[in-house]
């Protein structure tokens, strides 16, 4: 009677690992798909958002003006 009680503890105990062991996996694999899907949506988004940088030309940098201004330790000059 005591080794048929022990194995069946035994393989309630197996269950019990078994079961938190898959629990863990399938919570573990839908944090995965739900980062995945968010980076995927994060990265569409930047797509369809994305909004040109105003750059200046060499010929726009040329013609502006160079300014000077003093703000009373020294001056300051703007390329």
């Amino acid at each position: 009677m005591e080794k048929i009680r022990t194995v069946f503890m035994a393989i309630v105990g197996l269950a019990a690992v078994a079961f938190v062991t898959v629990f863990a996996a399938s919570i573990g694999l839908a944090l995965i798909a739900v980062l995945a899907v968010l980076t995927v949506a994060r990265m569409i988004a930047f797509k369809l958002n994305h909004a040109p940088v105003p750059v200046k030309t060499r010929d726009a940098r040329k013609r502006d003006d160079m300014r000077v201004w003093d703000d009373g330790r020294g001056k300051i000059i703007d390329l």
